[in-house]
């Protein structure tokens, strides 16, 4: 990933969802806190005794008594004349707490100096053999002024060898070199609480994923040192359930050579130890990284204030991959060589995000490339275990169409000069938002096609995981029993495709990064406070939906997918109304009969008297008979039975046959197409109400027999018997319409007399802070381009950020075919330049045609942009997904403080078009 990958053990609980004696039951749950009203452990947890000293300080801090401030009762704890981020209070909880036994820890913390917002970490010191080892609780993000709640749960370890075990208080660490004082503020504690909670335990009598998949691929997990103690429940938990693991942290290069020289190898042996015990397959990960690798790496030995030479840094690079390699020789069944060298706008990885490799060692062999390091990489790992599958490790391959390329082309050349790289892994971080499972597929077949350069190459998935969040903008929800049984049904249908893949011999392993969501590296990533459920097994190990949903669907309830209608009023023609260009599609294409047949993309529009459907269905065999069955529960009672508002509908291709609503069809090219209206005035329709509805493509064969049932939502095929199978119809807002004039301006930076007459769409949705810069922004084409110019206003121009999206810029994001999809396909763009025309891309750019220019103005800047029409041949008429961003640093400390959008109010557009809005080209 982008950022460290370090494990915690988190704050919330995910109560268990379901399972007694292996059968699944539906029951609402929550991710919640623990139960905080038990007896408290500690004595003076609300500091109102001034003669307790059990509480001390670590490092120079100290702690003293206050009644400056108090969240109940007169008094607190107060922190002060701190200088590191781990100095804070700590207290002795040997003679407190069990070996062993799990426990819910709670206090409140409050600072008045610094940042606005502020992230606690809840640690714990265990001294083992008289070495420390620490260990993570909680953590949460506070806000300056405000008291703040930060707990967690903590299994003490059951270890005959822990002398001494603490709990303690600290902001996130930094090196002491990179400490500011907005890390050394003075804060304080108070009404801390300790109660003991039931110890977890895991499921023996439910099918085991190492079993399920025996004939698929190997499944495991990352874990950690401390997870594998005889005496943590983990340790035989990850045994039962996984045949393979790799190591999370403790095969870093950060972890096993701290300084030059000194190799560290106690938790790496632990993990290398617990595999051959148990008869495992052992990942190794990772040998180079531009993250969690020692500065000592880059610099010059003797001067550390200069960079390494080139020479320097291949010697280090050879004799860590060779001293590592070598020792696991024989017991580590594959090795990440090289992760994350791909750049998330083009090319490889290199300073501006943070890597230094490619800099320094450069073009060795003057072949014109820059990737030597990568391929000196491989031949040191080659060398040191000429048996271990070598790998080239990246995120979003599967979500980014660019960088699925990029990997291909990168891997090809280097197979096809010599490189010994033995397979490609994909990480797979993903939401269950995102990506389409078709994505997916394509990149495994994509990058499994490299084996035709060398026998046995294969493709992996490394580190899978998928958050119940789209993205940073979300705020902590409630892993409820919907949100759970969506992430289920995502897994499952993922897990179709790797099973699928499997059997072609593209896909060799799948590898779960964690091993339950107590051991996730998502709680406070990316954002602080915030906890996640990406696993399969539940904080107290304990089998999720989405663990069903890969090992026996049918235990799984039927799942209420969402559609969004869009307000307005669709004319109903031969020719569909242009205006069916604002409106997103749902897909009938799970089939209840029949394993092929017709298909349908299905649009749906409202307005006070309707609700209007088009349909574009894909269909081969034509006959009378074919068409749509229609269902509809208009007060959205979701009943376990037709009640007197609950309808359905026959509409037939031919328009031959009865029905009791008002439809029009037209035969076309490879199928044919509906448009429906529905009245539904009786339930006085509305922004947001709900109408529960469904979907079902019938398709008959030339001889007039139904070969093929598609379905949208219930595919227990039920929809005339049980309502509550219907997905939900969310009735939305007129979708945002902008309007392109006919014209080709010069791209130079300035507002030309040329876009006079040109509309203009405002960038006035924060979707980050509570005020900031927006722009004006205008559209134009021709039959090459869409031109965009946007004027932003802007007190403060900053591009201190090392990261282009941190920096002020406006960003254009582009659906050329307005398929308003959950994530990009290749028809879908987004550009972002900076205030000094610097460039940066995501999804699927045309850089080579693409053109910008900017300009400085008196309240802030102007970009113009000429983006490249290249998958469709524009015309009046057409509608385009588009949506514009600007990102803006405030007061220009490198952070970004507030993101304002036109359209999407999710912060997602960089990865889904589903929000976009509407550009139509017209003609002057």
């Amino acid at each position: 990933m982008l950022i460290s990958k370090k494990c915690f053990r988190m704050t919330c609980v995910i109560m268990s969802l379901f399972m007694i004696l292996g059968i699944l039951t539906n029951v609402n749950v929550k991710v919640t806190f623990a139960d905080t009203k038990s007896q408290n452990l500690l004595d003076n947890g609300d500091f109102e005794n001034v003669n307790d000293s059990s509480w001390s300080a670590r490092g120079s801090a100290e702690v003293s008594y206050t009644t400056d401030e108090f969240h109940a009762g007169k008094r607190s704890l107060k922190i002060t004349g701190r200088t590191k981020t781990w100095e804070g209070p700590i207290k002795d909880m040997t003679s407190i707490l069990k070996k062993g036994g799990t426990y819910h820890f709670a206090v409140w913390v409050k600072y008045n100096d610094g940042p606005s917002t502020k992230a606690f970490n809840l640690q714990f010191e265990n001294i083992i053999l008289g070495t420390a080892s620490y260990a993570s609780a909680g953590s949460v993000n506070a806000e300056k002024g405000k008291w703040t709640l930060l707990e967690g749960d903590y299994t003490v370890p059951n270890n005959s060898n822990l002398t001494k075990y603490s709990m303690y208080i600290e902001v996130p660490y930094k090196a002491d070199d990179q400490v500011t004082k907005d890390d050394t503020m003075d804060f304080y504690i108070d009404d801390a609480a300790v109660t003991q909670t039931a110890s977890i335990d895991y499921q023996r009598n439910i099918l085991q994923l190492k079993k399920v998949f025996k004939n698929y691929f190997p499944i495991g997990a990352a874990i950690n040192p401390d997870l594998i103690d005889s005496s943590n429940i983990h340790a035989k938990f990850i045994n039962y359930q996984y045949n393979t693991i790799v190591a999370g942290n403790a095969m870093k290069p950060d972890a096993l050579e701290p300084t030059e020289g000194n190799f560290y190898w106690k938790d790496a042996d632990k993990i290398v130890d617990y595999a051959q015990k148990n008869n495992m397959i052992l990942r190794g990960h990772t040998l180079l990284w531009h993250n969690q690798v020692p500065s000592w790496f880059f610099t010059d030995p003797k001067d550390s204030s200069k960079p390494a030479t080139r020479q320097q840094l291949l010697g280090r690079l050879k004799t860590y991959i060779s001293t590592v390699a070598r020792r696991y020789k024989g017991k580590v069944y594959a090795w990440d060589v090289v992760n994350e060298v791909l750049s998330d706008t083009s090319g490889l990885r290199g300073d501006s995000e943070n890597s230094k490799w490619k800099g320094i060692i450069g073009d060795v062999d003057g072949d014109g490339y820059d990737s030597d390091y990568i391929e000196l990489a491989f031949k040191y790992a080659h060398e040191a275990d000429p048996n271990a599958k070598l790998i080239i490790n990246d995120y979003g391959l599967e979500s980014s169409t660019r960088k699925m390329n990029e990997m291909y082309t990168l891997v090809k050349r280097l197979l096809k000069k010599g490189v010994p790289i033995d397979g490609i892994g994909i990480q797979m971080h993903i939401s269950m938002y995102s990506p389409e499972v078709k994505q997916v597929k394509e990149c495994i077949e994509k990058l499994s096609s490299l084996k035709k350069y060398r026998s046995g190459f294969t493709v992996q998935v490394t580190e899978m995981d998928m958050s119940i969040y789209s993205g940073s903008s979300e705020k902590q929800k409630d892993a409820t029993n919907d949100i759970l049984l969506q992430q289920a049904y995502q897994y499952r249908d993922i897990f179709n495709v790797f099973k699928e893949e499997a059997k072609k011999e593209n896909l060799s392993m799948v590898v779960m990064w964690g091993n339950s969501d107590d051991d996730t590296w998502l709680d406070n990533t990316p954002v602080k406070g915030r906890k996640d459920a990406p696993l399969l097994f539940d904080r107290k190990l304990q089998a999720k939906p989405a663990f069903w949903g890969i090992v026996d669907p049918s235990k799984l309830p039927v799942q209420r997918h969402e559609a969004y209608a869009t307000e307005g009023t669709p004319v109903l023609s031969d020719t569909p109304d242009n205006l069916w260009g604002v409106a997103k599609s749902v897909d009938a294409d799970n089939f209840v009969k029949g394993k092929s047949g017709a298909t349908a993309k299905i649009k749906t529009m409202w307005d006070s008297k309707n609700l209007y459907i088009m349909a574009n269905v894909k269909d081969t065999t034509p006959n009378k008979k074919d068409g749509i069955e229609i269902y509809i529960d208009k007060n959205y009672d979701k009943a376990a039975s037709y009640q007197s508002d609950d309808k359905y509908y026959d509409i037939y291709s031919h328009k031959k046959g009865s029905s009791k609503i008002t439809y029009k069809a037209e035969l076309v090219k490879g199928g044919y197409t509906l448009q429906a209206v529905i009245p539904i005035s009786d339930v006085k329709p509305a922004v947001g109400n709900k109408l529960g509805i469904d979907f079902k493509v019938k398709d008959y064969n030339k001889k007039g027999k139904l070969s093929s049932e598609a379905v949208w939502n219930d595919t227990t095929n039920k929809q005339r018997k049980v309502p509550a199978n219907f997905g939900d119809l969310i009735l939305q807002n007129e979708s945002k319409l902008t309007y392109a004039i006919k014209g080709t301006p010069v791209v130079d930076g300035s507002i030309d007399k040329i876009w006079g007459n040109a509309a203009a769409a405002e960038t006035n949705k924060l979707v980050q802070g509570t005020s900031g810069s927006t722009a004006k922004v205008r559209t134009m084409w021709d039959e090459k381009y869409l031109y965009v110019l946007a004027d932003v206003t802007d007190n403060n121009l900053s591009k201190k950020s090392n990261n282009s999206w941190e920096q002020d810029s406006v960003e254009i994001f582009i659906d050329q075919l307005n398929d308003k999809a959950t994530a990009y396909d290749s028809n879908d763009g987004q550009y972002r330049i900076n205030f000094d025309n610097e460039k940066s891309f995501g999804g699927n750019c045309d850089t080579a045609d693409f053109k910008s220019a900017t300009s400085k103005t008196a309240t802030g800047y102007i970009v113009e942009a000429a983006i490249p029409l290249n998958v469709l041949t524009p015309k009046a008429g057409d509608m385009l997904g588009v949506d514009f961003q600007v990102n803006n640093d405030e007061d220009g400390d490198g952070t970004r403080d507030s993101i304002a959008t036109w359209c999407d109010s999710t912060g997602m557009s960089w990865s889904s078009t589903s929000n976009f809005g509407n550009v139509l080209l017209k003609n002057n």
